[in-house]
């Protein structure tokens, strides 16, 4: 059975122990690298120096959103799974996510073993595509 895990993630987050509590859940599947970014420039230097197999990526955050630059990359990548993180949960958020291609959706305060079942989720739905 081939692994549905990802070799490396990119983290984005501007709250730096939300990053370290996802690395811990992305650790603990099995993924290799984890970079880490807390703005959405960070993020675009990290794309681009690593071209990680994942990211892991909050909706609200100073400056440019996680959603321009989900839309960014999928102008880019349409492959790469995305799967978005947020405090508040609110329905035109999710729904503006989905539309933009992300492939997934956390919110930040669910519980480890929730946030480890959907990412496992999301891992193998996107091996099965």
């Amino acid at each position: 059975m081939a692994s549905s895990v990802p070799q490396s993630a990119l983290i984005v987050d501007d709250e730096a122990h939300v990053r370290q509590y996802v690395r811990l859940v992305l650790i603990g599947l099995g993924v290799k690298t984890v970079h880490e970014a807390g703005s959405v420039a960070e993020a675009r230097e990290a794309w681009n120096e690593h071209l990680p197999d994942c990211l892991v990526l909050d909706i609200n955050m100073p400056g440019e959103s996680g959603l321009d630059f989900l839309k960014e990359l999928r102008e880019v990548d349409q492959d790469v799974p995305v799967v978005m993180l947020s405090g508040n949960a609110q329905l035109a958020s999710v729904r503006q996510a989905a539309e933009l291609g992300a492939d997934g959706f956390i919110r930040k305060d669910s519980p480890r073993a929730v946030i480890t079942e959907e990412l496992r989720k999301i891992f193998a739905s996107d091996d099965e595509g």
